[in-house]
This record gives C-alpha cells, structure tokens and sequence, in this order.
C-alpha cells in the first residue's frame, strides 16, 4: 500500500497494527548513456513496492533528492548534487514526522554509494537524533537510568537504515557497488525495461559500466529477474521478522541500549 494512498481509517489501522513503514531514499544522477537519471530512487521504490505485495506495510513516496556528488559527471549531464547537511535536516523532519504519525517501524532503503556514502550517514545521523529526541519527549528524564529497558521494544530500533542488497542477496550473488554495470542494468530491466537502452553503450561504453566484473551488455532479462527475486525475498524475510517480540531467555535479563 502506498502512504499516499490510504484513507484516514486504513492508516489507523497500520498503526494501531504496527505495519512497517518503507522510506526510499535516492538522487537524481548520470546512470552511462543506458540508464535513466533516477537509478537509485527507483531500484530503491520498486523493491519496496514488491515487497509490499507480500508483506503487510506501506511505502511513503520516496526522497528523491539525496547528495549524489558530482564525480560521475557534471551537472549537464544530468548529476543533481545537494548539501548534505541541509538534506540530513530535511530527512530528520520527516522522520520526525512520521513518528509524530504514530508510526512504530520506520525502515528507509538506501541504494545510491551503500551505507558509507554521505546520503546513508546523513539519513542515520537523522534517525539516530529522532529516535533519542522521540525516547526523551515519550519518557521524560533519565528514562533509560530509571529501569532496565523493555527488550521486546527498543526504541533506538524503530528507525533503520537498510540497503537495497541484503546479506542474504549477496549470498545469492547480487552486488551493489556497481555504478551503471551489470547490476544496476539488470535492476532496471527488471523493473522498467522500457527505459534501458543498452544499444547506446556503443564501441566504447563508460569504463565503469564495462569493467572485468561488472559489463552492463551482459545484463539480461532472465539474469535481471534472478537478482531482483533474491533481493525481494531478502527484504521479505527481514521484515517479516523485525515487528516479532525478541524475548530473552527465562535465567538472563537482558539490558539493550546504547549506554
């Protein structure tokens, strides 16, 4: 379901259900002249739309505009770059937003440079601060000194940052660094075929869109849906499992924070 989408009555029942809320995240950027400018938002959309389809949650339209840095191209050639620090305060907004909304699960995917890249360290620096500033107003004053915390409710864990490739997709061999190659050409096959144009590549295609491991004319539809099944099933099975009570065992008391 998209946020968009719902009626004041289902957006009651999300929250009073705990439905996970999905954030995607990208930037506009030079993707080779095969790929459209929005590779990172897309890949990031799509995969959270196919997830919705078989998990209980709803995807909020998505954060387009994340630094993306000019050292692909330009911006003439279509490369959109921002301050980070003014799109970590933005972000932070909205994740402070939608906690206001009542939101319990907040997950926001991230594609564009992984989760080292200043667009994934300025939306977690935003979700860490939302999530103490939340913890404080919620609580009051020392509340985490008061009492050792509920284990089967943490709070600094109900914002996450996840990236598009999840472990369990890498073990099926899916990559994510890999800008405009064999992987992100078969993740937009997948999704929208129509706008992959790998006949552009030409005689002598972007070197990093034809390196050793990583060809971006190699990509296929049947290789594009291989990886794109692996990626779903990896964010299905991680988020079915992320609203399940973790209880700890009967002889230990388990104490969960940051402190």
């Amino acid at each position: 379901m998209r946020l968009q989408h719902l009626r004041p009555d289902q957006l009651q029942t999300a929250l009073d259900e705990r439905w996970p809320l999905l954030l995607p995240t990208g930037c506009i950027e030079y993707h080779g002249p095969h790929l459209p400018l929005g590779v990172d938002t897309i890949v990031v959309e799509e995969l959270m739309l196919a997830v919705a389809e078989r998990v209980r949650c709803v995807v909020a339209p998505p954060i387009w505009y994340g630094p993306a840095s000019h050292a692909v191209t330009g911006p003439r050639q279509g490369s959109l770059d921002v301050s980070t620090e003014r799109f970590g305060r933005h972000v932070k907004d909205i994740l402070a937003g939608f906690c206001d909304m009542g939101w319990h699960w907040i997950i926001v995917g991230v594609h564009h440079q992984g989760l080292e890249g200043p667009e994934s360290l300025a939306i977690r620096q935003a979700a860490a601060e939302v999530m103490f500033e939340q913890a404080q107003a919620e609580r009051g004053d020392g509340w985490w000194g008061k009492a050792p915390p509920d284990p089967n409710d943490n709070v600094f864990e109900r914002i996450q940052v996840w990236p598009s490739v999840l472990p369990a997709a890498a073990e099926q061999g899916v990559e994510m660094a890999d800008h405009a190659g064999y992987y992100e050409t078969s993740f937009i096959l997948a999704t929208h075929p129509d706008l992959v144009a790998q006949d552009r590549l030409g005689m002598k295609p972007p070197w990093y869109a034809n390196t050793p491991q990583s060809k971006a004319r190699e990509a296929t539809p049947a290789s594009a849906r291989r990886l794109w099944a692996a990626m779903v099933q990896a964010w299905v099975e991680r988020l079915s499992a992320i609203a399940r009570p973790k209880r700890p065992p009967p002889s230990q008391t388990v104490v969960r924070g940051l402190f």
